[in-house]
């Protein structure tokens, strides 16, 4: 399938009727949507915003159709760790003395998640891979202090969230409290929706009973 119709799948799969957050998969599917959301609005919309009335022109272009898809690859895995912190930090009172797990099973939950995905053409072909270790040293720094306030996890990613936009960065320099601000938003929103949707005994004892594969 070629990167625009996963793109189109995955970004398009937000909009399905929450569900009930009790197993992996779930939180994989979870995950996932709210990643894709986080980029989509967060890379998409801007552009169209910063764009302002030349948008459609842009947007038109062939060379920046292919920016801004590669743009949107790269962002994903950056909102995809945020968002991994998030339901660590969320798991992490419940999980009593499982919490030193918590990273390993939600590093492998999101291995399993990439996988399924192309690499995205411009990229190397260990973009995933790479992804995986950001995600997995987020994990890892994360439990090793206090959990963070949610408001604060965009830092210090949404600096590469920033980079990734597909516009020249003299010309977006000046939105990086924009697009931080969008990311801890949102990502506060994805917080409220997942203590509501989690169950969080039956999500841990499938993490760390075995499904989780830490």
């Amino acid at each position: 399938m070629a990167d625009g119709g996963v793109l189109q799948n995955l970004f398009g799969r937000y909009f399905r009727k929450p569900e009930r957050i009790a197993d992996v998969e779930a939180l994989q599917r979870f995950m996932d949507e709210r990643a894709a959301f986080l980029t989509q609005k967060g890379i998409v919309e801007f552009c169209r915003v910063r764009a302002g009335g030349h948008w459609q022109k842009l947007f038109g272009e062939t060379e920046f159709q292919q920016a801004l898809t590669l743009s949107r690859w790269r962002g994903y895995p950056l909102a995809l760790a945020m968002l991994a912190e998030m339901v660590e930090a969320a798991l992490r009172e419940t999980a009593g003395v499982e919490r030193l797990r918590l990273p390993g099973t939600l590093a492998a939950a999101a291995a399993r998640l990439t996988a399924k995905y192309p690499v995205p053409a411009g990229e190397s072909d260990d973009f995933w891979e790479k992804s995986n270790a950001l995600i997995a040293v987020t994990l890892a720094e994360a439990q090793s202090r206090p959990a963070r306030a949610v408001a604060a996890m965009p830092d210090p990613l949404a600096k590469k969230f920033h980079k990734a936009l597909p516009l020249h960065q003299n010309l977006v320099a000046p939105d990086y409290d924009y697009i931080f601000n969008f990311l801890r938003m949102n990502l506060l929103r994805a917080h409220e929706d997942f203590l509501a949707r989690a169950d969080r005994p039956a999500l841990l004892s499938d993490l760390v009973g075995g499904n989780g594969r830490g």
